[in-house]
């Protein structure tokens, strides 16, 4: 791939912000927790190094928080073999195991913490049913028609998964409202999403003041483009309950066995845990996303990693749950997304960006940001006291292109990840997609490209322009009204 460009620097930064960040954290732990509403001198240096790198743990994640962390699987102890290894539990991992094991194939999972832990733990708790470049599916083999078919079929799939195995993670299609205060915007956006959302069978329709102060309850965004089939999900919950699907299967699933060492043995691959065991398989499927290790030095060479945040409100009073968002449709703002919102079913606001490179620790600073333009949206948000509950950050992953990474780095060993914003449709969906295909043995009928891994050039490019340059004009801009 070419170098990139500053333009698709910029591009690909405002996709980042329209998605809510924080879609594919990872692997690496740290015992460093937030202290919610501390200052900056309250952080140690561990502390910023945690919250930098986005490898806090997953108990400061507010969506940990509603029902708790799931079980902990074991560690591997013992030499095994399987048709499949996959190394990663997250919402890829985690679907393409119940996939397999849904298709009868023997499947082992080892996690280098336990499922959920990283992305899956911690994003923004969006579900987008879109892509916005459907130019780049021209160089798909077939144009991208197989894929797009796949798409209107399962763009549904966090929902679907979740009623059909009973996994309580608030899965709520109540759609994914796209918010403009001009005239301008709106235009340009509402232009830009009809041949994507014609190309991708979805239903969107254009709001008109009266209707967006019905969905909202704010006056604010006068304007709005609704995507009814979106919504929103305890990304968490989700990993965790297709984990716990897999294994009810037969799936084979084992926390706290970091992958070590790839090596082939004889017509497959053998891995190498930490502790020493090893798995034996025909084929091995890495899902590690932002944080691979270097057991693949290309798999973790061909993204752009980049730190983002989340946090959630403690429960918000009735009369104020009432106020905002009363549809409880996820909320975007165009052109830049600085404050994407979820209300959940815990009466929550969540919400997401990237950190302050001087003070990603530093939980109120980044508060008091989301509570000045909520209480600027809704201006009756002033009268009633909102609280921080969590904080917390992981690992974005951003590709070339704006589409996950389907790799082939030997024969038999594959990377599925670098899904950037789309991670909760698009993760559990290529995992189906991918398991159909493993089962099958037929890799040649992917509806999405099967590709080698590039590095990419300048890999710290552009979270540097984002975090350092982008995300603080954007924060002055709105402190001054502009957007």
């Amino acid at each position: 791939m070419g170098k990139i460009s500053r333009r698709d620097v910029l591009k690909q930064g405002s996709a980042l912000l329209v998605a809510g960040s924080l879609t594919a954290c990872a692997e690496g732990d740290s015992s460093a927790s937030a202290k919610v509403g501390a200052s900056k001198a309250e952080f140690s240096d561990a502390s910023h190094q945690a919250y930098d790198s986005g490898t806090v743990p997953l108990a400061s994640s507010g969506w940990t928080k509603t029902l708790g962390e799931g079980p902990d699987y074991p560690s591997l102890s013992e030499d095994l073999s399987c048709d499949v290894l996959i190394v990663g539990a997250g919402l890829a991992g985690c679907s393409l195991a119940l996939h397999l094991a849904e298709l009868g194939v023997d499947t082992v999972v080892v996690e280098a913490r336990q499922p959920g832990w990283g992305a899956s733990g911690r994003n923004a708790g969006h579900v987008l049913p879109l892509l916005r470049d459907v130019k780049l599916f021209e160089q798909f083999p077939d144009k991208g028609e197989a894929f797009f078919k796949l798409f209107q079929e399962h763009h549904t799939i966090p929902f679907d998964i979740a009623a059909k195995y009973n996994i309580d993670c608030d899965a709520t299609q109540s759609g994914y409202l796209n918010a403009m205060s001009s005239q301008k915007a709106f235009d340009k956006f509402a232009r830009s999403a009809a041949r994507p959302a014609e190309r991708l069978g979805q239903s969107i329709k254009h709001l008109d003041a009266a209707q967006m102060r019905d969905m909202t309850g704010s006056d604010y965004y006068p304007y709005g483009v609704l995507y009814e089939s979106g919504g929103r999900v305890n990304p968490y919950l989700l990993s965790s309950g297709m984990a716990a699907a897999a294994q009810g299967l037969g799936a084979r699933i084992f926390g706290d066995s970091a992958a070590k060492k790839l090596s082939p043995e004889g017509s497959g691959w053998k891995v190498q845990v930490e502790q020493g065991a090893t798995v034996r398989c025909d084929k091995v499927i890495f899902c590690t996303n932002a944080y691979a290790t270097d057991i693949v030095p290309a798999f973790k060479q061909s993204c752009y990693p980049m730190t983002a945040y989340a946090l959630c409100t403690e429960p918000l009073p009735d009369e104020l749950y009432d106020i905002i968002m009363p549809s409880r449709a996820t909320l975007a703002q165009v052109p830049i997304d600085l404050n994407p919102l979820v209300v959940d079913a815990h009466k929550r606001i969540v919400t997401a960006s990237m950190p302050s490179r001087r003070r990603p620790a530093d939980a109120q600073w980044h508060f008091e940001h989301h509570l000045k333009w909520i209480q600027r949206t809704w201006p009756e948000a002033q009268d009633f006291p909102i609280k921080l509950e969590s904080y917390w950050t992981g690992r974005v992953a951003m590709r070339d292109q704006e589409f996950p990474g389907m790799y082939q780095h030997a024969e038999g060993v594959y990377g599925l990840m670098h899904f950037n914003a789309w991670g909760n449709v698009m993760a559990p969906m290529m995992g189906m997609a991918l398991a159909q295909a493993l089962a099958a043995d037929r890799l040649d009928q992917l509806p999405f490209p099967l590709v080698s891994a590039q590095p990419v050039a300048n890999p710290g490019k552009q979270e540097f322009i984002i975090r350092s340059l982008m995300i603080p004009a954007a924060r002055i801009a709105q402190d001054f009204g502009v957007i």
